[in-house]
């Protein structure tokens, strides 16, 4: 028998066919124990399944099994792509020539008489299979010579396109060193292909040309001496993740052109954007302006009328208030004498003893209510009067509320400002507003309080809307450091966050559309800059809103 080493066949796989166990026991065996796998088949269809499966390296086959022959699965094993190329024994008892061709045209390999000498069998096995091996190895020897080529020709194609286009692309080593470059590096450089290679390809770049400030260790734009500028981007490739592996691809892509427009078209689009600042600015001026106008020409107006019907009414309701006191006077004296003549003529019926007719004069008395009307005629003309000074009242905060006949600036009380001003718009605000004051003692400053109770007015008024159903004004006033406090709070629908910060620009509102103009806070807030002051709101959606004014105190 052969000896050998069996660590040579331990990845050989043999598949043994033979309808007799005892012989797929017996080649097993010798087989196995050279160091071959086995995989065995007892008939022609199981041989076909495992051969297609498997794809073992060698095949033993009798030629003489049922239904599928031996000579029958050669020729169907060769006729498959699969498994056309595994070297197949025949194994036949038979020692004619003629079955020895049929087996040989069948395209078997080799063929093995029975009874079998294994000696024989195995060195045509190993011999089989280093074929098999040699024929794998001349195969693979010329798909690597034809992948080489391959390779080569691409190769080719690839770095004569690389070469026409106008980027530069540098291939570096892990040591930085140039492996491969393109055209364009050489000609823009002015370097060779033999100064370049083999060298870092920092040094290539700065040799050539490019800024010695230039930060090469991440991608981004680099100026050449020739006043290009390139878009510098690195890219580390490791195939194998081993630093001895490590490819560094460079690439510069002339940006001069794009870069030049882009800063034509910034400059240009910076120029746009300024005269459009410049045009908005000019228009929300504008805008603002009309605005401002139209409503000092209303206020002016309104002040005027105010003025005038202040001054009309007046005047009538200075006789009311005369006459009034005067019917009180009056009325006392008649009730006086009422009571005396009452008196006296009750005195005349007791002594001259007729009663009738006082009686009668006594039931029209009663009937008529005399002493009801008598007592009742003091109380109307005390409340005509305290009515008509409320009157007398309203018409003089309305006087001072419009200030049209006063100097611009004067001296004046902040808190009596304030207080005229509820009064005024106290009809409007008082079905839903409780009304909280909390006046602290302030100094008087000089003011255009016309102006400053117009601010009041529109922020009181805001509050009021502010507020749905029922709710609250707390106003409050305080004096500190030299300025004068006012904070109007309410607990109203609060003012959204995302307009906080323009919510004193003209037109910006939070009522419904129709409901406000959005003038109000821009007009108070223009009042009280004039007036050197501060305007600043704090603010909690569905709870509520606080505005502080604070005005400087001027006392001269």
């Amino acid at each position: 028998m052969v000896q050998h080493d069996n660590e040579e066949h331990n990845s050989v796989l043999a598949l043994i066919v033979d309808d007799d166990q005892n012989d797929r026991k017996l080649l097993t065996y010798y087989l196995s124990h050279e160091g071959y796998k086995i995989e065995s088949a007892a008939d022609g269809m199981e041989a076909l399944d495992k051969a297609r499966r498997l794809n073992p390296d060698i095949i033993m086959l009798d030629v003489y099994m049922p239904g599928i022959s031996g000579l029958e699965v050669c020729r169907k094993l060769k006729s498959l792509e699969e498994t056309r190329h595994i070297p197949v024994i025949t194994v036949t008892g038979m020692t004619d020539r003629d079955i020895k061709l049929e087996c040989l045209e069948a395209g078997a390999n080799n063929f093995i008489s029975k009874p079998i000498n294994m000696t024989e069998m195995l060195i045509k096995v190993r011999n089989l299979v280093r074929l098999k091996e040699f024929e794998s190895i001349k195969i693979k020897n010329a798909l690597m010579s034809e992948t080489y080529a391959v390779v080569e020709r691409i190769k080719r194609e690839w770095e004569e396109s690389l070469d026409c286009i106008n980027d530069i692309v540098i291939l570096a080593d892990y040591n930085s060193l140039v492996i491969r470059c393109n055209k364009t590096l050489c000609t823009l450089t002015g370097h060779s292909f033999d100064k370049i290679l083999s060298h870092n390809w920092k040094d290539v770049l700065i040799d050539g040309g490019f800024s010695h400030s230039s930060d090469f260790s991440a991608n981004g734009e680099i100026i050449h001496e020739s006043g290009r500028w390139f878009m510098f981007s690195i890219y580390r490739i490791d195939a194998n993740l081993d630093s001895s592996s490590l490819v560094t691809v460079l690439t510069l892509h002339d940006i001069t052109e794009p870069k030049k427009i882009t800063a034509e078209l910034l400059e240009s689009r910076e120029l746009l954007r300024t005269k459009n600042d410049e045009l908005d600015k000019a228009i929300r001026d504008l805008k603002l302006t009309q605005s401002h106008m139209l409503q000092q020409e209303k206020m002016a107006s309104i002040g005027q009328i105010a003025a005038g019907v202040a001054h009309e009414i007046n005047n009538p309701m200075g006789y009311i208030i005369s006459n009034l006191q005067t019917l009180r006077k009056y009325s006392a004296r008649i009730s006086d004498f009422n009571e005396a003549l009452f008196s006296a003529l009750k005195g005349c019926a007791e002594r001259c003893d007729n009663n009738e007719a006082f009686r009668k004069l006594n039931e029209m008395r009663k009937h008529l209510k005399i002493d009801h009307i008598v007592s009742d005629i003091g109380n109307i003309v005390t409340e005509s009067l305290e009515g008509s000074d409320r009157v007398r009242m309203i018409v003089q905060d309305l006087k001072i509320f419009s200030r049209v006949d006063e100097p611009e600036h004067k001296f004046a009380d902040i808190n009596a400002g304030i207080e005229s001003t509820i009064n005024i718009v106290w009809n409007e605000i008082k079905y839903k507003i409780t009304l909280a004051r909390e006046y602290g003692d302030i100094p008087q400053t000089k003011c255009n309080q016309g102006q400053l109770n117009q601010v009041f007015m529109n922020m009181i008024v805001n509050a009021a809307q502010a507020i749905d159903k029922q709710g609250e004004i707390r106003i409050k006033t305080w004096h500190h450091d030299g300025r004068i406090y006012v904070s109007i709070a309410d607990t109203g629908c609060g003012i959204p966050e995302e307009i906080r910060n323009n919510i004193f620009e003209p037109f910006v509102t939070t009522k419904e559309i129709g409901k406000g103009t959005g003038l109000g806070l821009s007009i108070a807030y223009d009042i009280i800059k004039k007036h050197k002051g501060e305007i600043t709101l704090e603010s909690t959606v569905g709870k509520g809103t606080s505005f502080t004014i604070m005005i400087p105190v001027v006392e001269d």
